[in-house]
């Protein structure tokens, strides 16, 4: 049986590289990446530049994928607050452009949104919740939903907050790699105590992502681990998972933190929606089973372990 073709924009990112290692078997792979050349194990490598239309819509045209994941996006939010051109232009007309792109060929597309698009007043927030950004990543990260939704009605938009290892890189640290390399470098570790969010396990998103589209779902999706927690907590419990001494992670403040952009204070997520999909057959670990399985894969995907 011919696989389907999968192509994913951001392909060299966290959670672009992931996606393409995990479903390398059961599709065939195309990984695009625009400045971050790579090789990926059992997929195709491509250079897109997702801002430029007439690129995108020829590439789309010459491998025609059946799914399309759009991760590509700049991230970096203080960065993103002084940047708004920049940020429009990858978040928002990038996202067009791999809409109408997957349009012209008939592909399903998956756009990875954030749990940011929320002010953070109340948390535990569903999908019928009104987004109301308060920095510039966020409100670019909203109207790349809207793009992507105005051209494909039936598209799958997942607002989620993700950690685990980033496979083919040791440079660039998530959130929990971060953590494991400043407690091992004895490091004092400042973690807010006042921002709270629902952080799942990359490769169980994974599996809810390619759950998702087998069972034909569409629409807008709130995936999170199973429970709240702020960033304090999930320091210590990574402190724990990796038996190290978590007296280094301090609390502290985000009222206190120099940072540029506005941070949300409560952005947790309620997964009921997805959670009472009855095609869905899927695990949303609590952040202690997450961890604990990101410590049992570190030596085989951590510190980019799989480039080759």
């Amino acid at each position: 049986m011919e696989k389907e073709k999968l192509l994913i924009t951001g392909g060299s990112g966290f959670l672009g590289s992931n996606i393409a290692l995990m479903v390398s078997r059961d599709f065939e792979v195309f990984a695009a990446y625009n400045s971050h050349p790579h090789r990926l194990m059992g997929c195709t490598l491509l250079l897109l530049d997702i801002r430029d239309k007439g690129q995108v819509l020829s590439v789309f045209k010459e491998i025609k994928p059946d799914l399309v994941i759009h991760t590509a996006a700049l991230v970096d939010v203080d960065y993103c607050e002084g940047h708004y051109e920049e940020a429009f232009a990858v978040n928002v007309d990038g996202a067009r452009n791999v809409a109408l792109a997957s349009k012209g060929v008939g592909a399903k597309m998956v756009y990875i949104s954030s749990d940011s698009v929320f002010d953070g007043g109340k948390g535990m927030y569903a999908e019928e919740d009104v987004p109301c950004p308060i920095n510039i990543y966020a409100k670019t990260k909203i109207e790349g939903e809207k793009a992507a939704q105005d051209l494909l009605p039936d598209c799958i938009v997942v607002r989620t907050a993700f950690y685990g290892w980033h496979p083919i890189s040791s440079s660039t640290l998530s959130l929990a790699e971060w953590i494991v390399s400043g407690l091992r470098e004895g490091r004092i570790l400042s973690m807010f105590t006042d921002v709270f969010f629902s952080p799942i396990f990359v490769n169980n998103l994974v599996e809810v992502l390619l759950e998702m589209h087998h069972s034909g779902l569409n629409g807008v999706y709130h995936l999170g681990g199973a429970r709240r927690c702020s960033k304090f907590e999930f320091g210590q419990e990574i402190a724990k998972a990796f038996g190290l001494n978590k007296d280094y992670i301090q609390p502290s403040d985000v009222a206190k933190a120099s940072l540029k952009a506005p941070r949300p204070r409560d952005i947790s997520l309620d997964i009921g929606k997805i959670s009472q999909t009855g095609n869905i057959h899927m695990r949303l670990f609590d952040f202690e089973d997450g961890v604990a399985l990101f410590r049992g894969l570190e030596h085989s995907l951590g510190g980019g372990s799989l480039y080759l």
